[in-house]
């Protein structure tokens, strides 16, 4: 992830905290959802999370239209072009590309496992917060970077094929921040916020509906440079049209990290 992206991620969410505000009085919304069917930069769709097809006809954005990636759409419904279909036409204001990638398995980790853990990284978050939405998890994270470096953080999450059964799945969200890192770095540092939606219905059974998940990830303790394991818990629902946040659990005070 580039260290210029996770600057535009401060201001997303400064700007969402602005639409949200909208909301009551001119009829915004924001959903996450994924471009499909592009024909031009003002003739598109957005599938969202809770099934709804958006139709674009005017779009209010100066970046690419790219098929099959993953947003954060904010949008003004215009008619309803087929309301019993969920499907809308809709003016987009802007929108914001989600870092999204395939979850990388562990067992991928363990057939080369003292290259790939290092490149994978273990560099705390300062906080993170998930939610389900349709076949994805979606999470929001603070991290620190510096101010003086072109330097690229890497974010991903981690699928334990060794662990998960068919009663939970464990994943991991890990962050390699190339030493941009309180204790790693004498230059200053500066906290961002970033968005990153990973698909993990597919990594449910095949005739699994649901299934309990936890995540974990290792974050700053307090204002101080110690670090613990903190995790997350949820049910994910396959297809679901409700965003659905993870339950706070706590963290595993036993664990230290390096």
């Amino acid at each position: 992830m580039k260290r210029n992206v996770l600057i535009v991620c401060m201001g997303v969410f400064s700007a969402l905290f602005f639409f949200s505000c909208r909301d009551e009085v001119d009829n915004v919304y924001v959903s996450y959802g994924v471009i499909r069917n592009v024909t031009s930069k003002d003739s598109y769709e957005i599938l969202t999370d809770k099934g709804n097809t958006l139709v674009v006809t005017r779009s209010y954005t100066s970046a690419a239209i790219e098929d099959g990636k993953r947003i954060l759409a904010n949008y003004e419904i215009l008619s309803d072009r087929d309301k019993n279909k969920s499907i809308y036409e809709v003016k987009v204001n802007g929108f914001y590309y989600l870092l999204s990638k395939p979850p990388v398995s562990e067992s991928f980790i363990l057939a080369d496992e003292e290259m790939r853990r290092d490149s994978i990284g273990n560099d705390p978050f300062n906080r993170v917060e998930a939610s389900f939405g349709g076949d994805y998890i979606n999470i929001k994270f603070n991290l620190y970077y510096s101010g003086n470096s072109d330097r690229k953080h890497m974010i991903n999450l981690i699928y334990d094929d060794t662990r998960s059964t068919a009663d939970t799945l464990y994943l991991t969200l890990r962050h390699n921040a190339y030493g941009e890192a309180l204790g790693k770095t004498s230059s200053p540092l500066y906290r961002a916020w970033g968005m990153c939606s990973f698909k993990i219905a597919d990594l449910l059974p095949e005739d699994a509906a649901s299934m309990p998940v936890k995540l974990t990830w290792t974050q700053y303790d307090g204002n101080g440079y110690d670090a613990k394991e903190y995790y997350d818990t949820g049910t994910f629902n396959r297809g679901s049209k409700e965003e659905k946040q993870l339950a706070r659990t706590g963290f595993d005070d036993t664990i230290e990290v390096e």
